[in-house]
Protein backbone atom coordinates (compact mmCIF):
# COMPACT_ATOMS: atom_id res chain seq x y z
CA UNK A 1 0.00 0.00 0.00
CA UNK A 2 1.43 3.44 -1.32
CA UNK A 3 -0.04 6.35 0.77
CA UNK A 4 -0.03 10.00 -1.40
CA UNK A 5 -0.59 13.62 0.00
CA UNK A 6 0.27 16.69 -1.78
CA UNK A 7 -0.35 20.87 -1.03
CA UNK A 8 -0.66 20.84 2.60
CA UNK A 9 0.43 24.85 2.51
CA UNK A 10 2.02 24.76 5.58
CA UNK A 11 -0.82 22.20 7.67
CA UNK A 12 1.48 20.38 9.02
CA UNK A 13 -1.34 18.52 12.03
CA UNK A 14 -3.11 16.81 9.01
CA UNK A 15 0.35 15.54 7.82
CA UNK A 16 1.52 14.01 10.98
CA UNK A 17 -2.10 12.25 11.06
CA UNK A 18 -1.66 10.45 8.00
CA UNK A 19 1.76 9.70 8.86
CA UNK A 20 0.72 8.17 12.18
CA UNK A 21 -2.02 6.30 10.36
CA UNK A 22 0.19 4.41 7.82
CA UNK A 23 3.61 4.25 8.87
CA UNK A 24 3.68 1.18 10.48
CA UNK A 25 1.25 -0.37 7.15
CA UNK A 26 2.25 1.37 3.90
CA UNK A 27 5.26 0.48 1.95
CA UNK A 28 5.68 4.37 0.82
CA UNK A 29 4.26 7.44 2.48
CA UNK A 30 4.53 10.22 -0.53
CA UNK A 31 4.12 13.90 -0.38
CA UNK A 32 4.19 15.78 -3.81
CA UNK A 33 5.37 19.10 -2.77
CA UNK A 34 4.01 22.50 -1.42
CA UNK A 35 4.23 21.44 2.20
CA UNK A 36 5.72 24.84 2.90
CA UNK A 37 7.56 23.50 5.82
CA UNK A 38 11.71 23.08 5.70
CA UNK A 39 13.27 19.94 4.16
CA UNK A 40 14.96 19.60 8.14
CA UNK A 41 11.54 19.20 9.82
CA UNK A 42 11.21 15.90 11.42
CA UNK A 43 8.20 15.77 9.97
CA UNK A 44 9.61 13.72 6.84
CA UNK A 45 11.51 11.23 9.22
CA UNK A 46 10.02 8.29 7.27
CA UNK A 47 8.09 10.29 4.50
CA UNK A 48 9.43 10.75 0.47
CA UNK A 49 8.78 14.63 -0.19
CA UNK A 50 9.61 16.63 -3.50
CA UNK A 51 9.92 20.79 -3.61
CA UNK A 52 6.99 22.38 -5.13
CA UNK A 53 6.44 25.77 -6.04
CA UNK A 54 5.33 27.38 -2.80
CA UNK A 55 8.32 25.59 -1.28
CA UNK A 56 11.15 27.72 -0.95
CA UNK A 57 13.71 25.22 1.08
CA UNK A 58 16.30 23.99 -1.48
CA UNK A 59 16.89 20.71 0.78
CA UNK A 60 13.76 19.36 -1.04
CA UNK A 61 14.32 17.30 -4.44
CA UNK A 62 12.86 18.85 -7.28
CA UNK A 63 11.73 14.95 -8.52
CA UNK A 64 12.99 11.75 -7.05
CA UNK A 65 12.23 8.09 -7.70
CA UNK A 66 11.56 4.94 -5.26
CA UNK A 67 10.62 1.84 -4.96
CA UNK A 68 7.60 0.36 -3.12
CA UNK A 69 5.40 -2.51 -3.63
CA UNK A 70 7.63 -3.65 -6.49
CA UNK A 71 6.68 -0.53 -8.60
CA UNK A 72 9.31 1.85 -9.35
CA UNK A 73 7.78 5.49 -8.51
CA UNK A 74 8.74 9.12 -10.59
CA UNK A 75 7.49 11.74 -7.26
CA UNK A 76 7.62 15.50 -8.33
CA UNK A 77 4.89 18.67 -7.72
CA UNK A 78 4.26 18.64 -11.12
CA UNK A 79 4.47 22.63 -12.12
CA UNK A 80 7.57 21.26 -13.78
CA UNK A 81 6.45 19.45 -16.09
CA UNK A 82 3.40 21.23 -17.08
CA UNK A 83 0.57 19.20 -16.00
CA UNK A 84 -1.97 22.25 -16.05
CA UNK A 85 -1.68 21.23 -19.86
CA UNK A 86 -1.63 17.49 -19.82
CA UNK A 87 0.35 14.67 -18.89
CA UNK A 88 2.65 13.98 -21.51
CA UNK A 89 5.84 15.86 -19.92
CA UNK A 90 4.89 13.94 -16.91
CA UNK A 91 4.79 11.08 -18.76
CA UNK A 92 7.56 11.12 -20.54
CA UNK A 93 9.70 11.85 -17.94
CA UNK A 94 8.41 8.85 -15.41
CA UNK A 95 9.40 6.28 -18.65
CA UNK A 96 12.62 8.07 -19.07
CA UNK A 97 13.35 6.78 -15.39
CA UNK A 98 11.93 3.28 -15.84
CA UNK A 99 8.58 4.47 -13.19
CA UNK A 100 5.38 2.43 -13.46
CA UNK A 101 3.99 5.47 -11.64
CA UNK A 102 4.10 8.99 -11.72
CA UNK A 103 3.02 10.81 -8.71
CA UNK A 104 2.15 14.92 -8.45
CA UNK A 105 0.68 17.63 -6.84
CA UNK A 106 -0.27 20.97 -7.95
CA UNK A 107 -3.79 21.12 -9.19
CA UNK A 108 -5.36 20.07 -5.91
CA UNK A 109 -7.83 18.03 -7.73
CA UNK A 110 -7.91 14.23 -7.74
CA UNK A 111 -6.62 12.58 -11.23
CA UNK A 112 -6.14 9.14 -11.48
CA UNK A 113 -5.34 8.01 -15.22
CA UNK A 114 -2.94 5.48 -17.74
CA UNK A 115 -1.25 7.39 -20.00
CA UNK A 116 1.23 5.59 -22.08
CA UNK A 117 1.31 2.54 -19.53
CA UNK A 118 2.28 4.83 -16.67
CA UNK A 119 -0.16 5.56 -13.76
CA UNK A 120 -0.65 8.95 -13.42
CA UNK A 121 -2.08 9.92 -9.98
CA UNK A 122 -2.66 13.36 -8.29
CA UNK A 123 -4.11 12.73 -5.11
CA UNK A 124 -5.57 16.19 -4.52
CA UNK A 125 -5.04 18.31 -1.65
CA UNK A 126 -4.79 18.04 2.31
CA UNK A 127 -5.49 21.17 2.55
CA UNK A 128 -6.97 23.33 -0.21
CA UNK A 129 -9.18 21.80 -2.67
CA UNK A 130 -9.76 22.84 -6.01
CA UNK A 131 -12.22 21.54 -8.64
CA UNK A 132 -15.52 19.39 -8.66
CA UNK A 133 -14.68 17.92 -5.41
CA UNK A 134 -14.55 20.73 -2.79
CA UNK A 135 -12.60 18.07 -0.43
CA UNK A 136 -9.63 17.86 1.73
CA UNK A 137 -8.45 14.19 0.37
CA UNK A 138 -5.23 12.31 -0.33
CA UNK A 139 -5.17 8.37 -1.87
CA UNK A 140 -3.97 5.19 -1.17
CA UNK A 141 -2.87 2.96 -3.95
CA UNK A 142 -2.73 -0.71 -3.99
CA UNK A 143 -1.37 -2.39 -6.86
CA UNK A 144 -1.61 -5.40 -8.16
CA UNK A 145 -0.04 -7.25 -11.37
CA UNK A 146 -3.78 -6.79 -12.88
CA UNK A 147 -4.96 -3.01 -11.36
CA UNK A 148 -4.04 -0.62 -9.49
CA UNK A 149 -6.60 -0.21 -6.71
CA UNK A 150 -7.38 3.48 -5.92
CA UNK A 151 -9.03 4.66 -3.11
CA UNK A 152 -9.13 8.77 -2.06
CA UNK A 153 -10.01 9.43 1.28
CA UNK A 154 -10.84 12.34 3.27
CA UNK A 155 -8.73 13.80 6.31
CA UNK A 156 -11.02 12.01 9.04
CA UNK A 157 -9.89 8.80 6.49
CA UNK A 158 -13.14 7.97 4.99
CA UNK A 159 -13.22 6.89 1.76
CA UNK A 160 -15.08 9.04 -0.83
CA UNK A 161 -17.43 7.97 -2.73
CA UNK A 162 -17.53 7.65 -6.34
CA UNK A 163 -13.75 8.32 -5.93
CA UNK A 164 -12.80 4.32 -5.64
CA UNK A 165 -11.90 2.09 -8.45
CA UNK A 166 -9.57 0.21 -10.18
CA UNK A 167 -7.59 0.87 -13.28
CA UNK A 168 -6.43 -2.17 -15.12
CA UNK A 169 -2.47 -2.04 -16.49
CA UNK A 170 -0.98 -4.04 -18.48
CA UNK A 171 0.63 -7.48 -17.52
CA UNK A 172 3.93 -7.10 -15.73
Amino acid sequence: MIIVMSDSHGESKIVQEIKARYQNTASAIIHCGDSELDATDAIWDGITVVKGNCDFDDGFPETTVLQADHERIFVTHGHLFGVNFGLSRLTTAARENNCEMALFGHLHTPIATIEAGVLCLNPGSVSQPRGGYNIKMYAKIEPTRKCYRISYLDIDHQPIPNLQFELPRSSK
